[in-house]
């Protein structure tokens, strides 16, 4: 089963690594979710027949023992009367328990298989959640930062020097911010002495008039 050989590789696999190295997010999750969508796709399937196939290990486990038990009881019963009927049943019961251990070990091996695969369905569908939800997250913030950009145009931001796109996303989109503040700040007082003497002056041109 090939999607089980990558098992420990899926399980592992941090989705977010790749993308804070990159400087094009977007595009590297817009790869990544369509690589885990398929590969999630693929558990699926495989998790419906191994669950199918597991049910079938049991049945045979089941009819095994019952064959034992069923010989178990033959076996008792011609003991007090056949002796080599009663050794044919021994001999018939023996194989049986050698096949069950077989049937047996089949199924728990099924089992863990299947146990294995909705772990990896588990966990790629919390990987397609948490890309989608980072997709969002960065087109809001790209879009908001255009908006403030364009308002604040002129005035150059450092573009160097982040751990990842994001960071630089996020620094200049407080950068953008904080001049959308400065500009709609109200103009400081310099000083109420000042202030004071401006509105005396006004207010004796304005009597002289």
């Amino acid at each position: 089963m090939g999607i089980l050989s990558r098992f420990t590789t899926l399980m592992k696999a941090n989705i977010n690594s790749r993308i804070d190295r990159s400087r094009d997010p977007e595009k590297v999750i817009e790869k990544t979710l369509r690589d885990v969508n398929l590969d999630l796709r693929t558990i699926q399937s495989e998790v419906n027949a191994l669950e199918a196939d597991v049910r079938r290990a049991k049945r045979a486990v089941d009819e095994c023992e019952m064959e034992i038990r069923k010989l178990e009881r033959y076996r008792e019963r011609a003991a007090d009367r056949i002796e080599t009927q009663a050794a044919g049943f021994l001999d018939d019961q023996e194989h049986l328990e050698s096949k069950k251990l077989e049937l047996v070990a089949k199924y728990n091996r099924l089992l863990i298989e299947a146990r294995q695969m909705r772990l990896l369905e588990e966990k790629l569908t919390l990987d397609v959640r948490q890309l989608e939800a980072r997709s969002r997250m960065i087109k809001e913030k790209s879009a908001l930062l255009n908006q403030k950009q364009k308002i604040n145009s002129g005035n150059p931001s450092i573009t160097s020097g982040f751990m990842s796109y994001e960071e630089e996303l996020n620094f200049k989109l407080d950068e953008a911010e904080a001049l959308e503040q400065l500009r709609n700040k109200p103009a400081p007082i310099d000083s109420i002495d000042e202030e004071i003497a401006k509105l005396t002056t006004n207010r004796s041109e304005t009597s002289n008039e």
